[in-house]
Order: structure tokens, then sequence, then C-alpha cells
């Protein structure tokens, strides 16, 4: 059998792929509003069922990872990408979010846009371009985000 045989169950796989690491980046980030909120490691630890150095290893972990943007669903426009293909933000609310993000860019001379090797900027439409390349969206989408930027629409 081949790979196309099996494009269902890939398709599934992927999606699993995809909310582990989603669910692996929320646990982080809500050990951080939980200690933020008081509950120390001692609590936390005993709560989860994990011990007092695993969770403190967690919470150092948690604290490199960005929080969601206020009036975004994540940090990124690759998470938000991850979470439509989840099935947690509808197609209309992603081309939204994604067309009203303030992309990162680089000053003029800083890259060479012709350099096969060069290394995607977390936070710029790299992430979008990536997310097609990743089949987390697909070709509609993509272009309705970039004719919504292209016209100043959000």
């Amino acid at each position: 059998m081949t790979t196309i045989d099996f494009a269902v169950e890939i398709a599934t796989a992927r999606k699993f792929r995809q909310r582990a690491s989603l669910d692996q980046l929320d646990y982080r980030r809500e050990l951080l509003r939980l200690t933020a909120l008081g509950a120390s490691q001692v609590q936390l630890s005993r709560a989860l069922g994990i011990s007092q150095p695993s969770l403190s290893s967690a919470l150092k972990t948690a604290a490199k990872i960005p929080q969601p943007r206020e009036g975004f669903s994540g940090a990124d426009p690759y998470e938000l990408c991850q979470r439509y293909a989840v099935g947690e933000l509808s197609r209309e609310s992603l081309v939204d979010e994604l067309s009203r993000w303030d992309y990162v860019t680089e000053p003029v001379g800083e890259r060479d846009y012709f350099d096969d090797l060069r290394f995607s900027v977390r936070g710029s439409f790299d992430d979008v371009v990536q997310a097609l390349d990743d089949d987390l969206i697909d070709n509609a989408i993509y272009d309705a985000v970039l004719a919504n930027i292209a016209s100043g629409q959000s």
C-alpha cells in the first residue's frame, strides 16, 4: 500500500499531532496562570499527581512560552493555524485573525529573499506560509488572507 492509500488515516494522525502540541502549550500556560493566582508548587504537584521537581521544570519551560495576543486565539500566526486545523477556530475566525495580525517585518537588507537556506521569522507571514506547507490551512484561506491584507481589510 502507498501513502495515498492511507490519506484519511494520515490526516487523522496529523490532527492528533497538532492537538498534542496545542495541549502541551495550553497545559504550560495554565500552570503559569495557576501560579500567578497564588497556587504553590506543592499544591499544584499534589493536585496534578506529579513530583514537585517535574512541576518546577514544566514551569521553567512555560516561562519561555509566549502568551496569546490580546484579541487573538494564539501567540503567533502558526498557532492560530494549528487551532484551526484541530477545530478550535472556524474558517471565518482564522481568516479574520490572520488578516488583522500585525506581522513582524525585517528591515530592508536584512534578508535575502532569494536565499533558499533562510530561516523563517516567528510571528511573520512566514508562519502562514509554513502552515500552508504543513497542510494546516488550504490555498483558499491563504489567498483570502493575502487579499484582505492587500486591500487593508481585517
